[in-house]
């Protein structure tokens, strides 16, 4: 699980604003969440892959509207941060600030815009998104995976 004190947003050029939590990490939305009422679907072996980020007492925002930033009590009894009623989850794959590496994944996944909803696909895919272009390909393997 992750944890942030900030919502903040960043620009990249062909996949516009999109939401980063205090260490500048890209933070997603899972297209199998409800957003109203809030609800997460990521649980068990997703949650490894993709973090919950955890809600802390104060989150700041920045680029963000205060009055969108929320939480939603998970099933393992856990409070999740949510933007405009979406839980917010960091992924793995994500190695660096400002990788987008989880945009689009399986279809099901994408940065969030400061609104809550889904960022732009990168064009060229050659933003900084080092490392994979947000195939098919799984998490098995990974170091740090367990």
């Amino acid at each position: 699980m992750a944890t942030t004190s900030m919502l903040m947003t960043k620009e990249m050029e062909g996949m516009g604003t999109f939401v980063t939590d205090d260490k500048g990490m890209t933070l997603y939305r899972y297209e199998m969440d409800q957003a109203s009422p809030s609800k997460s679907m990521c649980t068990g072996d997703c949650a490894k892959t993709w973090m919950p980020v955890m809600a802390e007492d104060s989150v700041q925002a920045m680029g963000v509207r205060k009055n969108l930033v929320g939480s939603v009590d998970r099933s393992d009894g856990m409070k999740q941060l949510t933007l405009a009623g979406r839980p917010l989850y960091r992924f793995m794959g994500d190695a660096k600030a400002g990788e987008t590496n989880g945009q689009a994944k399986d279809s099901k996944w994408y940065a969030l815009t400061p609104a809550g909803g889904k960022a732009a696909m990168p064009s060229g895919g050659s933003g900084s998104s080092s490392g994979t272009d947000g195939g098919s390909g799984g998490m098995e393997g990974m170091p740090g995976m367990s």
